[in-house]
């Protein structure tokens, strides 16, 4: 099966249904719409391209972006996601390490590739979404003269179909290499787990150059409609519900804090709401517990990472039910194994941990990338014995709920003990000013590290440090608690929410402003 196969069947069975409305602007794309005109790129591609091909992508989520994820895997190539809020000269690193032929590039990014266009070692043709500019050539003009069938090309389960390269949190970033087996077998658990119908009204806020975009597929695998947002704005959000009767919605911890925040919340009708989705980052159990205090018993949770093809964990309703009436351990469950894939938690040594000890989580499964892009070195690092190693550190309770407890990078060791951020993270969100925080450790040359928190305040709120201090000493070990709180007005992030902790430490050590 190919992903393209999702849009053929769905444009044979519902024509005319609604597959894609873009939430600002016209574009709307019926199954038969998206579907010829997907396989008009494919065919395109291969008037410039050849089956083997990488194809990049820099644009915010618009209906080409959807257009291109089923074409250009359809073409036998792969698409490239270029995540469009890194530096330019990032752009140029990802493009020549994927030895990318090809950018599909939105008209108001065209200018900052034209003028690295000399550093770009491989790309030969850039293709722009909106108005081209001499030396490229227009998205339309591309897909005018193509046929709107599948081409005559062969491509099987085991091709890559995209490659997306991680966020980079803890290192230089890697192209994790995802087949279409890969990407469908995640889209079937997924469809198992969340059960997306026909009647289905997704709205899509998580950027599609991140693999959270996999739910777009997912929302379209029974013919539902995915109404598609270009950026994040809570207020936008909330009346594009009321006004679309939005049925399921996804999102990062940071956009859920955001809209339990914003003001208008309650002027707002909500009611079409029948499952909200949260993941790409460990959700504050504070923030889920407000959550499901404002929406009620029809929240999901998804663990899981780009080198998974999306989801391999889920917390299902039915624990967020359990958790609202009591079992409030379970806010801090990442989920359990979904129905495709192996998951257990190891101690160093490779051996299985026993129930509520800590160790890695590794998965295997057909979701799971085949490797990194011609980097053997890490591709070797990262499995053992046929399993992949997350490098998140996790432990599994009798029931079988996994507890996510840290990043294996981000495990503070402070005079020989074990620190996970993430416990003293969810002490300091218990305090009513503190929008976000993040935990991390510092060179000390006493203890080896220690432990300093970098806290965001809540508009209108103050706090001290030592008010902070005294929080998570009422809450947790001594040897736990911040030695240094450090106040910001923003802390800085990947596309999809994720704090990059490894920036936060630079910006702590150097001294920079925006403390």
């Amino acid at each position: 099966m190919l992903i393209s196969d999702v849009l053929r069947r769905n444009a044979m069975r519902t024509p005319g249904n609604n597959a894609l409305v873009p939430a600002d602007g016209p574009g709307t794309r019926t199954y038969a719409d998206l579907y010829a005109r997907s396989m008009r790129l494919a065919n395109g591609l291969l008037g410039i391209a050849s089956p083997g091909d990488r194809v990049a992508i820099l644009s915010e989520n618009s209906a080409e972006y959807v257009e291109a994820y089923y074409g250009v895997p359809a073409a036998g190539m792969t698409l490239t996601m270029l995540n469009y809020r890194l530096h330019p000269r990032e752009w140029v690193w990802i493009l020549n390490d994927a030895r990318a032929r090809v950018v599909l590039v939105a008209a108001h990014h065209l200018e900052a590739i034209a003028d690295l266009r000399g550093e770009l070692d491989t790309v030969e043709h850039i293709v722009v979404i909106g108005e081209p500019r001499p030396g490229t050539r227009g998205y339309e003009d591309l897909l005018g003269a193509a046929r709107p069938v599948a081409p005559n090309v062969h491509v099987t389960d085991d091709d890559v179909a995209w490659l997306f390269y991680t966020s980079g949190t803890t290192g230089f970033p890697k192209g994790a290499q995802l087949t279409h087996r890969n990407v469908n077998t995640a889209l079937v658990q997924s469809v198992i787990s969340y059960a997306p119908t026909r009647h289905t009204t997704f709205l899509n806020a998580m950027p599609m150059c991140h693999v959270a975009g996999y739910f777009v597929p997912l929302h379209q695998f029974h013919g539902g409609s995915v109404l598609l947002m270009s950026d994040w704005d809570p207020e936008r959000w909330l009346r594009l519900v009321q006004d679309h009767r939005v049925t399921s919605g996804g999102f990062a911890p940071t956009m859920m804090s955001m809209l339990l925040d914003h003001p208008g919340i309650g002027t707002y009708d909500l009611s079409s709401l029948e499952w909200m989705g949260y993941g790409a980052s460990r959700i504050p159990p504070e923030v889920l517990r407000r959550t499901i205090e404002r929406f009620g018993p029809i929240v999901y949770a998804g663990m899981g990472m780009t080198e998974v093809s999306g989801n391999m964990l889920t917390l299902d309703k039915q624990a967020h039910t359990r958790a609202a009436e009591g079992e409030e351990h379970l806010l801090d469950a990442a989920g359990k194994p979904m129905s495709l894939v192996d998951v257990r938690m190891v101690r160093p040594d490779g051996t299985e941990c026993e129930v509520g000890e800590v160790g890695e989580i590794v998965v295997r499964g057909d979701q799971v990338t085949v490797g990194y892009f011609h980097n053997p070195e890490a591709t070797q690092e990262a499995f053992s014995d046929g399993w992949f190693h997350t490098g998140d550190l996790a432990r599994q309770d009798e029931e079988g709920f996994v507890y996510i407890v840290d990043r294996a990078k981000d495990m503070i060791i402070s005079g020989g003990e074990n620190i996970y951020s993430s416990e003293v993270e969810n002490a300091l969100y218990t305090h009513p000013a503190v929008a976000e925080a993040a935990v991390i450790g510092l060179p000390d040359q006493k203890w080896g590290e220690r432990v300093a928190a970098v806290v965001v305040r809540k508009d209108g709120h103050d706090v001290s440090a030592d008010e902070l201090v005294a929080q998570c000493r009422a809450r947790l070990a001594s040897y736990k608690r911040p030695r240094e709180v450090i106040f910001a007005d923003t802390l800085p992030k990947t596309v999809s929410g994720k704090i990059r902790k490894n920036e936060l430490r630079d910006r702590v050590t150097g001294d920079i402003p925006d403390r």
